[in-house]
């Protein structure tokens, strides 16, 4: 059993969520962050491809990297502002014809500063007419979000009447906002008629995996 797939078990048992198919969730998740890397080093790749035809070479590319991912006052920035999210997946259906969907958010820390994930943070999934969203209410426990941690937000979402692949929406109190885009697994539409139906379930930071951003070092 991987430390992502105990921990989502240990999270899942110790809080009472109610999410019916952990060990599917979990895949959905580990699938996900291999994506993730797998896309970031593919963009390496082809950034060193095109420094090298253009005559920069490697070196041109180590000493420009650098530089451009150094906020120049990461003290003025929004806390979340640098917050990232490495997946968003959605638990299998139920023999239910309606059944509600548990959505996992796994974040990925900010770079300088803590964040709140707490009362005030909004989630909103899709757009226009048939998007929907929910706010973490006042009196949930706020779960500061450090730098190099990782947290997951749960979520329960029914009755999607929605496009396939929307995009999920953070809005953070600080007024910063992070997104990404949910495969087709989404919950099914029992009624057009009826909004569709999110809410807000607990949030935890988890350990840092391999993989996971670290802490800026002093220069």
């Amino acid at each position: 059993m991987s430390d992502l797939d105990k921990q989502l078990r240990d999270f899942v048992r110790d809080g009472e969520v109610p999410v019916p198919h952990v060990p599917d969730l979990v895949e959905r998740v580990a699938a996900a962050q291999r994506r993730h890397q797998q896309r970031r080093h593919r963009a390496v790749g082809a950034a060193l491809v095109a420094c090298v035809a253009a005559g920069v070479g490697v070196a041109g590319v180590l000493a420009l990297g650098p530089r451009e991912a150094v906020d120049p006052d990461p003290a003025s920035a929004p806390a979340c502002g640098s917050v990232t999210v490495e997946s968003a997946s959605v638990s299998t259906a139920d023999t239910d014809p309606a059944p509600a969907r548990s959505l996992a958010i796994l974040l990925d820390g900010p770079a300088a500063r803590a964040c709140p994930l707490g009362p005030g943070v909004r989630i909103e999934i899709g757009t226009g007419p048939t998007s929907v969203g929910t706010t973490i209410p006042a009196g949930a426990a706020t779960v500061p979000l450090g730098v190099g941690q990782r947290a997951v937000l749960m979520l329960s979402w029914r009755n999607w009447c929605g496009g396939p692949a929307p995009v999920v929406r953070l809005r953070f109190v600080d007024g910063s906002a992070v997104e990404t885009v949910l495969d087709d697994d989404t919950p099914s539409c029992a009624d057009p008629a009826t909004p569709t139906a999110l809410e807000f379930v607990a949030a935890q930071t988890m350990d840092a995996q391999p993989g996971a951003s670290e802490p800026p070092t002093a220069s």
